[in-house]
């Protein structure tokens, strides 16, 4: 079921947990792909967008949101990305060329008509993306993101190695994230620079 907006914000704000898998199930992907784009690092990247859930959790009866969802996600895996990268201490040339100052918020909302061509765009080339991987890594990837299943839970159901899902992984998301990297810039470009 695809909720609104305003749903999932009062479903969340309420504790109901089916809103907040909702929006887990269909952001994580995307702000991996914005968290990765920033700390050049899978890994990192994923446990940048875990601690925003769990903040976001954490904080939903005083959440505030007053722009859509997915541009308050964004700013926050942006925002946490960056601090990530000051207290790792690592820089790279996106964190060289801006300052803070210079990044606002993405208006990319079902108000804004170029925001939901970009993203219309961005998700059927992700779905091509999955549907282009091997047999076996599409299959992995997709316990993994739509059915929501530990690495361990995979590698038990397969009958493989928790060791193969992750080079499996690994694979998905660099083959995943070389289907977008023509995309990123215009992701980056409306995320910092709007």
């Amino acid at each position: 079921m695809e909720y609104s907006n305003q749903q999932l914000i009062h479903g969340i704000r309420q504790g109901d947990l089916a809103y907040f898998e909702t929006l887990y199930k269909k952001y994580y992907i995307f702000l991996c792909l914005i968290a990765e784009n920033i700390v050049r690092n899978h890994s990192d990247a994923e446990e940048i967008v875990s601690d925003v859930f769990v903040k976001l959790w954490n904080i939903r009866e005083n959440i505030n949101i007053t722009t859509s969802i997915k541009a308050y996600l964004i700013k926050a895996v942006h925002n946490t990305s960056l601090n990530y990268l000051e207290k790792s201490k690592t820089s790279n040339k996106l964190t060289d060329n801006f300052n803070d100052s210079d990044f606002k918020l993405l208006a990319w909302d079902s108000d804004y008509p170029l925001g939901q061509l970009y993203e219309k765009e961005i998700t059927d080339i992700l779905e091509h993306g999955i549907n282009t991987l091997p047999d076996a890594c599409r299959q992995i990837f997709v316990l993994s993101r739509n059915e929501d299943m530990k690495y361990k839970e995979i590698a038990d159901k397969l009958g493989i190695s928790v060791n193969t899902v992750k080079t499996q992984m690994k694979i998905a998301l660099v083959r995943l994230r070389e289907n977008l990297k023509d995309y990123m810039m215009v992701l980056i470009i409306f995320i910092l620079g709007i």
